[in-house]
């Protein structure tokens, strides 16, 4: 496999889906590089003042940034990963969908879209329980990834001890927009995706379901790295 066609794997889901467990596993068994887009703008807006600009000024309740420049910065990742890439929670959009679609096409890499799934109790629950470190999870922005808490305190985190928090975007109101969202916007990415050829695998992610690392590493011809 060249680095040229090296391929992107776009993880998508509502929330409470196993977004973050699976693209650790895929970091892991397949050496790839994570990509979340939020991440990167607060990350890029530390040294662009133009991009801290369009963070501050966006008027989305949710925090999305505009499509442009959520594309930039993909793009700019990609090109700096020339080995497998993952894509967390990306593309969001339909126009998002089709112009990354485009792109990889232009440069010769190959798309897969992995989409999870749970049934509503499971999302609800697995948000409910989910709990964040600030210290741990440093990133700009605010913390993002699921926290594991202390055994014998269960409050607190398990690596540092600092008190485990609610993650802002899965409070009420914005949970429930969130997962509103995500389901207003899957069919046009799954229709754009399809016209473009994409290949496309839904995994369940319930409780009763083989872990989805497991069931991925059958459905998508990518080699693992050598240990």
């Amino acid at each position: 496999m060249t680095a040229g066609s090296a391929p992107v794997v776009a993880v998508i889901g509502p929330a409470g889906a196993g977004k973050s467990t699976l693209t650790r596993a895929l970091a892991d068994v397949w050496g790839a590089t994570v990509f979340r887009v939020r991440e990167a703008a607060h990350h890029a807006a530390q040294r662009d003042p133009v991009i801290a600009a369009a963070l501050e000024s966006t008027r989305d309740p949710l925090g999305w940034l505009p499509d442009l420049l959520a594309h930039h910065l993909v793009r700019e990742a990609i090109d700096a990963s020339p080995n497998r890439a993952v894509l967390e929670g990306f593309p969001g959009n339909e126009h998002q969908a089709r112009t990354l679609a485009l792109y990889l096409r232009s440069v010769g890499r190959e798309l897969s879209v992995i989409e999870l799934t749970a049934r509503p109790g499971t999302l609800a629950g697995r948000v409910a329980r989910r709990r964040v470190c600030p210290s741990c999870d440093t990133c700009p922005g605010g913390p993002r990834r699921p926290a594991t808490a202390s055994t014998t305190q269960p409050g607190l985190c398990s690596v540092c001890g600092t008190p485990l928090v609610v993650r802002d975007t899965d409070r009420g109101e914005r949970a429930a927009a969130r997962l509103a969202r995500y389901h207003a916007s899957l069919p046009g990415i799954r229709a754009a995706l399809s016209q473009e050829g994409v290949s496309w695998q839904t995994l369940a992610t319930d409780p009763d379901q083989p872990p989805a690392s497991t069931r991925l590493l059958s459905l998508i011809p990518l080699e693992r790295t050598s240990s």
